[in-house]
């Protein structure tokens, strides 16, 4: 079950953005191969992406598949949903006292106070090596002894599910030795997974209950992936003027 339009009544986005992103949803977004193939442009010969030149130019491509677009668009776009997820736990457990527009907020590696610890991009040192150990987020609340390890992507729709399984059996390894190191009751793999269209997996509102966190935070999120997407497909499309490097 995924709720593709639930920005579309909550998100108070722009008419613009609105009708931007439901053409890249579906697809109607003049990309090379659209030019190409569907509109039958003959001035378009080649289909390959304009930025990396190794695959086919559809919209997939630029809003999740582009190595050239990895190495900064993406990952913008992936903190700013972490910055969301963060902001939130270090509210909900007075680690901070006020909000901040998460585009303006900008998370301290750790916090600490009586309640939880929270760590943010931080290797998690430990007796043996692990090779993934390093979660986007780290949460341990200390009155349980519990820890959450929180990792986030945002994927093509068509690789939601594969991305929440590579999450979970990527820490397995970290969550086994984290437990037995910090004499913890529990420790809980947490994936946050939402599209690059903005599309919901069932598995994101199950991962922000485990958190116990604003139940309207997948609307912040889905707005956030959404404005973003939408930036990069604009800036994609008029490179020309825009460096990626």
């Amino acid at each position: 079950d995924v709720y593709k339009r639930q920005w579309l009544t909550k998100g108070n986005i722009f008419a613009e953005s609105e009708g931007f992103m439901v053409a890249i949803q579906d697809q109607v977004i003049k990309t090379r191969n659209y030019s190409k193939f569907i509109i039958k442009d003959s001035n378009v010969q080649d289909d390959k992406c304009r930025l990396c030149h190794q695959t086919t130019e559809t919209i997939d491509h630029i809003t999740s598949g582009c190595g050239i677009l990895a190495k900064k668009e993406y990952i913008n776009r992936h903190d700013n949903v972490a910055k969301h997820i963060h902001q939130d736990l270090a509210l909900k457990y007075k680690l901070i006292d006020r909000t901040t527009p998460y585009y303006q907020y900008k998370p301290t590696n750790v916090l600490d106070n009586e309640h939880a610890k929270l760590y943010w991009n931080r290797d998690i040192i430990t007796d043996k090596t692990i090779l993934s150990n390093k979660p986007d987020i780290t949460l341990t609340v200390k009155s349980t002894k519990t820890t959450y390890l929180i990792d986030i992507s945002v994927p093509n729709t068509e690789n939601l599910q594969k991305k929440h399984n590579e999450k979970i059996h990527k820490y397995i390894p970290l969550a086994d030795e984290i437990k037995e190191m910090w004499h913890q009751n529990t420790v809980t793999i947490v994936p946050i997974i939402i599209s690059s269209t903005g599309i919901i997996p069932k598995s994101l509102h199950t991962s922000l209950k485990l958190l116990n966190i604003n139940k309207n935070t997948y609307t912040h999120l889905q707005k956030s992936v959404i404005l973003d997407t939408c930036s990069i497909v604009r800036r994609f499309l008029n490179n020309n003027t825009i460096d990626f490097q």
